[in-house]
């Protein structure tokens, strides 16, 4: 039997903490060199058993201001599905954010789609197509 969404989430923050997000008014929000990456996790239902979802944001201090809102106020915003196993889509996660450290690593990030259906604006595709 599927964990509850309240049991699903603490092993999601303890997973996110441990590799290194720390909380930011509300919100997990991980440094990886000149960017942050902001997490946060959203069910598709109240249901016990709905299936999570990350809602991940990333910004740069170029692009002002910074989120105040968690992921959905960054100008990169994606969504990625948790899958059974939170504890390694945590990990995966960390995995799949961790080496974008710049501008230039997150250009590529976006170029090679990494982040599926990642949505950017405007400000930071002017950063991205300046360096």
């Amino acid at each position: 039997m599927t964990a509850d969404q309240k049991s699903r989430r603490a092993a999601i923050t303890k997973a996110l903490k441990a590799g290194g997000a720390k909380p930011r008014k509300g919100h997990l929000r991980l440094q990886t060199g000149d960017l942050f990456w902001y997490v946060d996790v959203r069910a598709d239902s109240p249901a016990p058993t709905a299936a999570l979802v990350f809602e991940v944001g990333g910004w740069l201090p170029a692009v002002s201001p910074e989120p105040e809102g968690g992921a959905i106020d960054c100008p990169l915003l994606a969504d990625v599905r948790v899958g059974e196993d939170v504890t390694e889509a945590a990990a995966e996660l960390l995995a799949l954010l961790s080496p974008v450290t710049d501008v230039t690593a997150l250009r590529a990030f976006i170029q090679q789609g990494a982040l599926t259906g990642a949505l950017v604006d405007q400000s930071l595709r002017a950063v991205l197509e300046e360096g």
